[in-house]
């Protein structure tokens, strides 16, 4: 038992590295906390005078392209438990983080520190009962179409930059190495990787890492399992990525 939960803690990390786009790493100290300003009471409140003009209004703020649909509603639109094999079971829930990236931050991908320019990103996850293989999906959100194409270019960068590099410290690092990997086009662009992995006290797993662009929208499929088992199902994994294109695209939650 406490061999499954090693391999697929291992996976979980690997799937973690391909899935930060956007944890933002800040390029300064955070500023020391302040006392909260004061607030007036009834009793100080200032008395409007009986001639005063009415408050002026102001235009709202034009919100950001992305702006289409809120969390919740990417969280819909993420695969159901219908999508994946019998005998697996939802591991993460599926969920939706907000990003606020400010100038200069970025997050590592590979061996790289790429620039930080999500502003959200729904999530779910799906194994096997016995632990892999497993499927994680994200949906990762952007300002702009423009903004997430460069995004995509970078992450394609890594993976040509970075052939080979270390997840964590120490003696418990894993190692881990990037490959081609042909895949179907789906959205507007996209690109694939197989990443190998190996820690200490685990076998060797196969992660095939699959990035669509859909407008400013990156479908990102990380799908895992042993190396020594061969390759993940290449079936599930462009059936999942044909749900994905029709749910963004059509707006439908199936």
């Amino acid at each position: 038992m406490m061999r499954r939960y090693l391999l697929w803690s291992t996976a979980m990390l690997a799937t973690l590295l391909l899935s930060v786009c956007g944890q933002v790493v800040p390029t300064t100290e955070p500023p020391e906390a302040t006392s909260a300003p004061s607030v007036a009471t009834a009793t100080t409140a200032p008395t409007a005078p009986a001639t005063a003009e009415p408050a002026a209004t102001t235009e709202p703020t034009p919100q950001p392209p992305a702006a289409t649909r809120v969390g919740a509603e990417y969280v819909l639109l993420l695969p159901r438990e219908a999508a994946v094999p019998a005998g697996w079971a939802m591991n993460a829930a599926p969920a939706f983080e907000t990003r606020q990236p400010q100038p200069g931050d970025t997050y590592r991908f590979a061996c790289l520190d790429l620039p930080a320019r999500s502003i959200g990103v729904a999530s779910v996850g799906y194994r096997h009962l016995e632990g892999l293989p497993s499927v994680f999906v994200e949906y990762v959100v952007y300002p702009s179409a423009e903004d997430a194409a460069a995004a995509l270019a970078d992450m394609q960068r890594a993976t040509v930059e970075c052939p080979t590099f270390t997840i964590g410290q120490g003696d418990g690092a894993t190692t881990a190495a990037f490959a081609p990997l042909d895949f179907p086009a789906y959205g507007d662009a996209g690109f694939a990787a197989a990443l190998n992995t190996t820690a200490p006290d685990s076998d060797e797993l196969l992660t095939h890492m699959i990035k669509i662009r859909h407008g400013h929208v990156i479908a990102g499929i990380s799908h895992a399992t042993y190396a020594a088992a061969g390759p993940p199902d290449a079936a599930l994994s462009e059936t999942l990525a044909a749900l994905i294109g029709g749910n963004l695209e059509g707006g439908s939650g199936e």
